[in-house]
């Protein structure tokens, strides 16, 4: 008799990780699918950084100080601009931006919410940063881009991001959703969580190891938004080559990779199908969705691939009018950053290099060859 496979959590870390058999990702011992939809953004952002959840109101107020301060003669978006103008990438673009942040926008957060964990603020404050410096880069490129509008630090956010003003109430609480479905990963093993870990740990400021996990946010990871982005675009063309279906077996033959489908741990990904079912609760109907489902079915029925949060994101955020890829990566990135912030806390509180020398030396043997 074969013996059952057992579950397995990575308890390498109080904040976040995984599960497998059955699939779940949890954020403080809690399944994200449990979070997504019953929390805003700001809850979700003081439950994982193990606040109280009823300072949310005076979060969001202290977030939306930051985006109305960092104006476009804010150092932090001139000189994302001037990155932008320099042929810089959006991630290479932001990461510049958000080094010029310092006391004034922690502060600003610090002084909205003092029940804050120490040095909660400056994390938050990189975060809260980033949708200016999106729109800057993306206004230094000529691109189309939105305005800060509405009430709300997700509302002010998606207005910066997105082309055009219209946006279905629907639509916009999806797509703080899809944010919310973001703050959670794998402990501390994914590299936009890892490499912020280990610069907090040489003694940098927490501003500068959050920002440092944009330099992380490659086509491999973070940027597989960007691609589902891209493809569902594409698909929604009006002069696209044919449905999606055929767009994927082009992709396939071709040997590219189609970002937004598998999972490096996870057999499912489990936010895809609760943000989906969530859409149809909110009652979005944008046109992106039809090409969501049949493209999810065929890439299940021809390469055994599920939807990962990617996908769902790209979905999100093109029916919420951020139809460029690199804005939505950008705001996943945002929203990541929260619960990076948590892992930098974490991190700050252990040894300089995170391990004792003795157990270092006892441990050297461990690693496998070619890790890291």
């Amino acid at each position: 008799m074969t013996e059952p496979r057992r579950s397995f959590v990575y308890r390498g870390t109080d904040i976040d990780g995984v599960s497998i058999d059955p699939d779940r990702l949890e954020i403080r011992g809690r399944s994200i699918t449990d979070i997504i939809g019953a929390l805003s953004l700001c809850e979700a952002a003081l439950f994982t950084l193990g606040a109280e959840t009823d300072a949310a109101a005076a979060l969001d107020a202290g977030l939306a100080r930051v985006i109305a301060a960092c104006g476009p003669e804010h150092p932090g978006p001139r000189i994302a601009a001037l990155a932008a103008g320099a042929g810089a990438d959006l991630p290479r673009a932001v990461m510049a931006g958000l080094c010029a942040l310092g006391e004034a926008e922690a502060g600003a957060i610090r002084e909205a919410v003092p029940s804050l964990p120490e040095g909660a603020a400056e994390g938050l404050s990189v975060c809260a940063a980033v949708p200016a410096l999106i729109a800057a880069w993306a206004a230094a490129q000529g691109r189309p881009a939105g305005r800060a509008q509405g009430a709300g630090f997700v509302s002010l956010a998606h207005g910066l991001c997105a082309e055009g003003a219209e946006c279905a109430p629907a639509d916009l609480a999806l797509v703080e959703d899809v944010l919310v479905g973001w703050i959670g990963g794998f402990g501390p093993l994914p590299p936009s969580v890892m490499i912020p870990r280990i610069a907090i740990g040489t003694g940098v400021s927490i501003q500068q190891a959050v920002a440092a996990a944009f330099a992380a946010a490659g086509p491999l990871h973070i940027g597989a938004t960007m691609q589902a982005v891209a493809i569902l675009n594409r698909a929604l063309d009006a002069k696209a080559e044919g449905p999606v279906e055929a767009l994927l077996d082009r992709m396939l033959a071709a040997g590219q990779k189609i970002g937004g489908f598998g999972h490096p741990l996870l057999n499912r990904d489990p936010r895809p199908p609760h943000l989906r079912t969530r859409a149809r609760d909110l009652g979005s109907s944008h046109p992106v969705w039809a090409v969501y489902d049949a493209a999810c079915a065929h890439m299940a029925a021809t390469t055994g691939l599920e939807p990962n949060v990617d996908f769902s994101c790209g979905a999100a955020m093109i029916a919420a009018g951020v139809r460029d890829p690199a804005a939505a990566a950008g705001l996943a990135m945002m929203a990541r950053g929260i619960g990076i912030t948590a892992h930098v806390l974490e991190r700050r509180a252990r040894p300089a290099f995170g391990i004792r020398r003795q157990a270092a030396r006892d441990h050297l043997e461990a690693f496998p060859e070619g890790w890291l």
